[in-house]
């Protein structure tokens, strides 16, 4: 099948400095990275993006087999390129293939509204959405974008929100919505029920997520964009790691894994009162750690440095490690997956799910 191709440019002052950041982003997130910085190649599912260093710009070319993933390639390239460079005007336009005409909204945004909320654990709140076109979300990634109306709009009994559109560059234009965008991950995917599940931490005011959590009612609007990111690979004897902002992640993956699959599974939560009943294969114990009153990711890296690994870890494919929790935290895992235990490159990934006292937007983008 002939690929569907389409080429921008991105002004910058420092273009190679920002391929560079680029790249071990998308590294961070398990996506396979080739060549130099100023001839870099990165494959997402279904398509690959190709990345040329020139005189103070970058050569954008994406390739990709389906529509679909044409664009989910050219809103994570355009957008997080934008994002590590807030400050430049990059001018990304793209001409090809997948043009898209002003006014047009994204081709991943589906509108949503709440059908029934329920209380999972006293930290953790299930709220199920209904709407149509959820097809897209029946995928081994698991992360959406939540566009959450601001507080007094979006209810049952209020206009439907002002939606993101298309700019002439093909990115969205939120400038007219009151809206705020969170990363959250798709628990449950029921397309014959047309229905998602999105499970939140609560915490209070502290964020809008857990805000809109915690005053969802039916019928309730959200907007929800995606999926991207997620996935947890298996290659041989594999470890699960996270906190509780990685469990919905955690819990579907295990759901989804075959009967005779092996590894470990370490969760940190607040208390014991926030463990939760989950479906795992035998040779996947699972094992609860609560933090009571200890400081956020200290026993789950504590646990991840005293597992007792397979022999041959240098060997791929024969373990792997996947893991979730605040960036800080996940640093730390990085750093004893890829240099204390010499795994193989792209046989681990340790993922920031959230910065301690910055909120999103503020810190890098997921993609």
């Amino acid at each position: 099948m002939a690929s569907l191709i389409t080429e921008a440019r991105a002004s910058a002052r420092q273009p190679d400095a920002l391929i560079q950041t680029f790249r071990e982003h998308m590294a961070s997130h398990g996506l396979t990275i080739q060549g130099p910085v100023d001839d870099t190649r990165i494959d997402f599912p279904g398509g690959s993006a190709f990345l040329k260093l020139e005189p103070g710009a970058i050569a954008l070319r994406i390739e990709a087999a389906e529509p679909d993933r044409l664009a989910d390639a050219k809103s994570t390239v355009a957008g997080h390129l934008e994002a590590f460079a807030p400050e430049e005007k990059l001018g990304i336009v793209w001409r090809g293939a997948g043009e898209s005409g002003p006014g047009s909204r994204p081709h991943n945004f589906r509108v949503a509204r709440v059908a029934r909320v329920v209380e999972v654990t006293p930290q953790m709140r299930r709220v199920t959405v209904t709407g149509q076109g959820f097809e897209r979300f029946d995928a081994e990634m698991m992360h959406v974008k939540l566009l959450l109306p601001e507080e007094g709009t979006g209810t049952g009994a209020a206009p439907e929100p002002r939606w993101p559109t298309l700019t002439d560059s093909g990115q969205p234009d939120f400038s007219d919505c009151a809206l705020t965008r969170r990363t959250y991950t798709l628990r449950r995917v029921d397309l014959a029920r047309n229905e998602l599940d999105i499970d939140f931490v609560t915490h209070g005011d502290a964020s809008p997520g857990s805000r809109f959590a915690m005053r969802a009612r039916p019928g309730d609007w959200l907007g929800v964009a995606g999926p991207g990111g997620g996935h947890i690979p298996l290659q041989g004897w594999t470890l699960v790691a996270g906190d509780e902002t990685a469990l919905p992640a955690i819990a579907r993956a295990l759901e989804d894994m075959p009967a005779e699959a092996r590894g470990q599974v370490l969760i940190e939560v607040a208390n014991d009162a926030e463990r939760q009943h989950l479906r795992h294969p035998p040779g996947m114990p699972v094992t609860w750690l609560p933090r009571d009153g200890a400081a956020c990711g200290e026993k789950l890296l504590a646990a991840v440095q005293a597992v007792d690994w397979p022999v041959g870890l240098e060997t791929p494919g024969t373990a792997s490690a996947w893991a979730a929790c605040e960036a800080a935290t996940a640093r730390a895992l990085r750093e004893h997956f890829g240099q204390t235990l010499a795994l193989p490159r792209g046989s681990f990934r340790a993922a920031a799910y959230w910065r301690q006292g910055i909120a999103e937007g503020a810190a890098e983008p997921a993609p």
